[in-house]
């Protein structure tokens, strides 16, 4: 007699998760708007997030896909992505412009080693 469980650990995980990095980004974008909704998809490697920009009515949705963690050889922890899409196409052309590198620099004090357990 054994007993089934169907739970999704990964997908809970990745809701759990989900929540402390929005509480974070609402942090750190706090003067560029609100952020609204992040979710991540552990398994995609994505990571999508709904931002009210300073000013505007309407959200703007970001989506990374392809995402990792490096710590540079000054140790400072960087967000690195294959593809950053966003909801405005003129947006889009200015991430690509101005992150040809396609890394985003994450702030002094991210406990890089407990990101990297997570995601």
């Amino acid at each position: 007699m054994g007993f089934s469980f169907n739970f999704d650990l990964a997908g809970a995980k990745d809701k759990s998760v989900s929540k402390l990095l929005l509480a974070s980004a609402r942090q750190y974008l706090k003067e560029f708007g609100e952020v609204l909704d992040l979710a991540l998809d552990s398994a995609a490697r994505s990571i999508a997030m709904e931002l009210l920009p300073v000013g505007e009515t309407e959200s703007i949705r970001v989506s990374l896909s392809g995402y990792g963690l490096i710590t540079d050889s000054q140790g400072r922890g960087w967000l690195t992505f294959e593809e950053l899409i966003t909801s405005r196409e003129w947006l889009t052309m200015v991430a690509a412009r101005v992150l040809p590198e396609k890394k985003l620099r994450l702030p002094s004090g991210t406990p890089m080693g407990l990101l990297q357990a997570m995601l």
